[in-house]
């Protein structure tokens, strides 16, 4: 068999498993769902027919990694897409599977945890993978499709693999469960049903939620300090983004409405980077905020001072995307 590379624009990432034309006979699970289609990395086993799919702009996935004892759950985030297929008569799952991992190797994936019928069982992935496998976003199709999603639970010959691409845009992942055919249900037996899941890196859009001014004023009260997210800058500037006016203005109402209320303004950053870099680019950021409420929303210079602390004081771990997201911030501390 050969597993030719698409030539496309995403020929960095793609794989190449031969889409066969549509199967002749049109039963339930014989002809590809309207609106559906492959995902541009990943197509399908030549045969197959395409029965569920279903796409999330941002969200988290869960996944297995190889562990000293055993598979690992970890979160994968970013641009998530779901496919469900019945594989060509004939076609067992282990030469399905054979295929993806062949041609996920072929197009440079590292392979992060695999496992085929008896090591998914010891290691319990299909009880996993069916759970996820429910939870996913999926079109509705108006009839069994939680069914269809059950039919992997506790049936023979599973296998599964999770691998990892690094590409211009950042990671991606693909994870890829199968089974042999349901043998109770005439319509799927002896098909192959294949589970794809690609997770692609994507930049979560912000600044889309502003912390009014009463929340600020509450939380100062309360608190003492808030983290605000909304202060956007470029990656290692300290410019502020036009897309932050609002929890400027925000800020802004809320020392305006407690007058006797000083504050420092703190800038801190991920883990990224030497120490003494981020420190200087903290304090810069921070008093490009005191600035700007200073000289465009009138609050008195003097009674805020700016301070960067670098990613001396993190919120969350730096391990991850998400992790380092809510550690760049801007707080305001009541002196």
């Amino acid at each position: 068999m050969t597993y030719p590379v698409h030539r496309s624009a995403l020929a960095a990432c793609a794989l190449a498993l031969v889409i066969s034309s549509p199967l002749a006979h049109a039963g339930k699970y014989d002809a590809d769902r309207p609106g559906s289609a492959d995902h541009p990395l990943v197509s399908r086993y030549a045969g197959s027919t395409l029965y569920l799919h279903g796409e999330e702009n941002y969200a988290g996935a869960r996944t297995l990694v190889a562990g000293k004892n055993g598979p690992v759950e970890k979160t994968v985030e970013g641009k998530i897409s779901n496919r469900i297929y019945f594989g060509p008569k004939g076609r067992g799952s282990l030469e399905i599977f054979r295929n993806y991992q062949a041609a996920l190797r072929s197009a440079g994936f590292d392979t992060l945890y695999e496992c085929e019928a008896a090591q998914c069982e010891k290691d319990r992935t299909q009880s996993k993978i069916v759970r996820w496998a429910q939870g996913a976003q999926w079109v509705d199709n108006g009839n069994s499709d939680a069914y269809v999603i059950r039919l992997f639970e506790y049936k023979p010959g599973f296998h599964y693999i999770h691998a990892r691409k690094d590409a211009p845009a950042g990671p991606v992942d693909v994870q890829i469960a199968l089974r042999t055919g349901e043998e109770s249900d005439a319509n799927v037996q002896g098909r192959a049903q294949q589970f794809m899941q690609v997770i692609e890196s994507a930049r979560v859009e912000q600044g889309n939620v502003t912390v009014d001014a009463s929340a600020i004023g509450s939380a100062l009260k309360k608190d003492g300090r808030i983290a605000l997210y909304g202060i956007l800058f470029d990656t290692n500037k300290a410019v502020i983004k036009p897309e932050s006016k609002d929890t400027l203005e925000q800020m802004a109402k809320s020392l305006k409405n407690d007058p006797g209320v000083n504050v420092f303004i703190v800038g801190h950053t991920d883990n990224q980077g030497a120490v003494d870099a981020n420190l200087a680019l903290s304090r810069k950021r921070a008093r490009a905020v005191v600035d700007a409420l200073s000289g465009q929303y009138g609050i008195a210079a003097a009674r805020m001072q700016p301070h960067g602390v670098a990613n001396l004081a993190p919120a969350a771990n730096n391990a991850d995307d998400d992790g380092r997201a809510r550690n760049r911030r801007v707080e305001m501390v009541v002196r």
